[in-house]
């Protein structure tokens, strides 16, 4: 608490209109008044250091107590440089740099003499450059335009997955390396039967989901209503594109949430403990192919299901389907 030496109670309406941190100063004062004038004493109160301290000592005047304020006045001259570059030489620096925005100071200054007769400095084009941010080079003018498209990201409700056959499909995508060759291995599971497809890519490209979404529907026994992925960009464009033409919902997962797409997760995690981890993998997409073709058909026919009852998928399917229930559709 101040003792109110420096000033007299009268005059405390000075000291209202002082910040805090200008009042924090005026403590210090005060107890350096009150006890003799003992720096060394003040600055060990109130953990300052003694360079600190002398500064605003030394500005302190207690008939100006605005002396313990930051001074925030700018010093910037009334008046200062210019450019001497006439500004037809400076717009023609700027018109070329915009047309191409890699070409160095060098390649500027070696046209603008061939060209147009013009003899520059380097270092005045570089200086030019530099006083128009979207001149630089990593400007986010000139930075690549991303291909995705935007896309709503509509999540799937819950009540989809046990709705009907092919109510909610999931997909998601296996990365698989042989022999340091790396192979990409699309995975789609039916949420109510656990019919599953798999099949493999050297790329991971939207171009390679579209395919493989063709494959998907001719190879489920039922129609696909709607399809859920996660926010990988293979799933975006073309695969996303198809799914607009064929007239199919297309749901997405949350980011970083694996959960919203259990069943492929679980589909991909049997393909590679039961299945994968048994076989002799050769670097070659075609046998990676046929393993996939031998996995669909040992998983869909003859893998029994704890949720299924014990029943393979294909069991499922065949019985679901003789009770005469029709496919979801929306």
């Amino acid at each position: 608490m101040r003792s109110f030496k420096i000033l007299p109670v009268v005059s405390l309406s000075r000291v209202a209109t002082l910040s805090k941190d200008a009042l924090r100063r005026l403590e210090w004062m005060d107890w350096y008044f009150i006890h003799g004038q003992n720096a060394e004493s003040t600055c060990r109160h109130f953990s300052l250091s003694k360079s600190v301290f002398y500064r605003w000592l030394h500005r302190f005047n207690k008939y100006n107590l605005s002396t313990l304020e930051f001074d925030t006045a700018t010093r910037r001259p009334l008046h200062t440089r210019q450019m001497t570059t006439p500004q037809s030489t400076t717009q023609l620096v700027c018109d070329i740099r915009s047309a191409d925005p890699e070409k160095s100071k060098y390649e500027i200054q070696a046209e603008l003499r061939q060209k147009y007769g013009i003899k520059i400095g380097y270092n005045t084009i570089q200086k030019i450059i530099n006083r128009h941010a979207y001149l630089l080079a990593g400007s986010k003018r000139y930075r690549t335009k991303s291909r995705k498209y935007k896309i709503a990201r509509v999540r799937a409700a819950w009540e989809l997955k046990d709705k009907a056959l092919g109510s909610l499909v999931q997909v998601d995508t296996k990365h698989l390396y042989i022999l340091g060759i790396r192979f990409y291995v699309f995975a789609a599971v039916d949420c109510k039967s656990r019919y599953a497809y798999t099949y493999a890519y050297t790329s991971i490209s939207s171009r390679s989901a579209q395919d493989f979404l063709s494959r998907v529907q001719s190879h489920f026994p039922f129609p696909v209503a709607a399809i859920n992925t996660d926010n990988g960009s293979e799933y975006l464009l073309y695969f996303h594109r198809l799914t607009e033409s064929l007239g199919i919902p297309h749901y997405f997962s949350r980011p970083r949430t694996p959960t919203m797409n259990s069943r492929v997760e679980r589909l991909i995690q049997t393909l590679e403990y039961e299945f994968l981890a048994y076989q002799e993998l050769l670097p070659e997409i075609a046998q990676v192919r046929k393993l996939c073709e031998h996995f669909n058909t040992k998983y869909n026919q003859e893998r029994y299901h704890r949720a299924l009852k014990y029943q393979t998928p294909y069991q499922y399917v065949t019985l679901h389907q003789e009770k005469g229930v029709q496919p979801f559709s929306i």
